[in-house]
């Protein structure tokens, strides 16, 4: 591990810990588990010039095996602030292949509902319209695995200061495509109460299953009969944090966008499975 691979290392805390390699998870390991020697030195060094500097780096360095070309690429977050940076090792005759679409994001808690920081490049990485900021409710409506959906927010409920999280969100694209993201996330207090700062990236080798998405297929198949409108709504605010299948053209944007309360539904339980400030509701 560690080289011909990118690597998505983690910055947001004093200690940069790895939480990918390539299409696999590595949950939060020190960057010292990954590297040795002048090796991890010479990353170190790296990561450290990328996030001064805000752009990419690259350099050839002698190590054991021979010449290497190391290169670094940041992941930026709200206000350009460095959530993650990448990395990749190998051969100086050998172009790194290209790396994996990547995003930093911060999530404001505002009475246990996140509100996304406006972030450059968040609209475009989930194939939403540019012309505005999107909302947490249309972040989350393009998520196609409701499980994957579910323990998501069941992981920001009441998450406290020094938490952290990872996980996996199949998400869909404008032309069909449906995309597997991995996400990890720590939750920090900052001026204006707790935040969640993550970074999310693609996982541009993944294929999808022939079952997989089944549960968002059937409901987005119940919704298109142009009867039933199933969402994830949040209780207290009566928000709706994702819509499980297309959304009804007759109510308003603001409650579609998940920026206004929704009227009562037709229907709405707190199920086995979701979190307690969420129900699953029948428009």
């Amino acid at each position: 591990m560690g080289e011909g691979e990118w690597l998505v290392i983690d910055t947001l805390s004093d200690t940069p810990t790895v939480i990918a390699a390539g299409s696999r998870a590595r949950k939060w390991r020190p960057l010292a588990n990954v590297y040795r020697g002048s090796s991890l030195a010479m990353v170190q060094k790296l990561v450290g010039v990328v996030v001064d500097n805000l752009k990419d780096s690259q350099t050839l360095v002698d190590l054991t095996p021979g010449t290497r070309l190391a290169y670094a690429r940041p992941i930026l977050g709200p206000q350009r602030h460095v959530h993650a940076v990448m990395v990749w090792l190998g051969a100086k005759e050998t172009n790194p292949p290209p790396p994996p679409r990547a995003i930093g994001w911060t999530w404001e808690l505002r009475d246990g509902f996140p509100e996304p920081v406006t972030s450059a490049g968040v609209a475009s990485f989930y194939g939403l319209a540019e012309d505005r900021d999107p909302t947490l409710t249309e972040l989350l409506s393009t998520a196609t695995g409701v499980s994957e959906l579910v323990d998501l927010l069941a992981a920001v409920e009441g998450i406290e200061e020094g938490q952290v999280g990872t996980g996996e969100l199949p998400i869909i694209r404008p032309d069909g495509r449906i995309t597997r993201v991995r996400y990890a996330f720590r939750c920090v207090r900052g001026t204006d109460g707790l935040a969640i700062q993550g970074i999310s990236h693609e996982l541009a080798d993944h294929v999808e299953s022939r079952g997989e998405s089944l549960p968002a297929r059937i409901l987005s198949a119940v919704g298109s009969a142009g009867e039933l409108y199933p969402a994830l709504v949040h209780r207290v605010s009566g928000r709706v944090l994702a819509w499980l299948a297309k959304p009804p053209v007759h109510l308003p944007p603001a409650v579609i966008r998940g920026v206004a309360a929704a009227p009562v539904p037709q229907y709405s339980a707190v199920l086995p499975g979701l979190p307690e400030s969420v129900a699953l509701s029948i428009f």
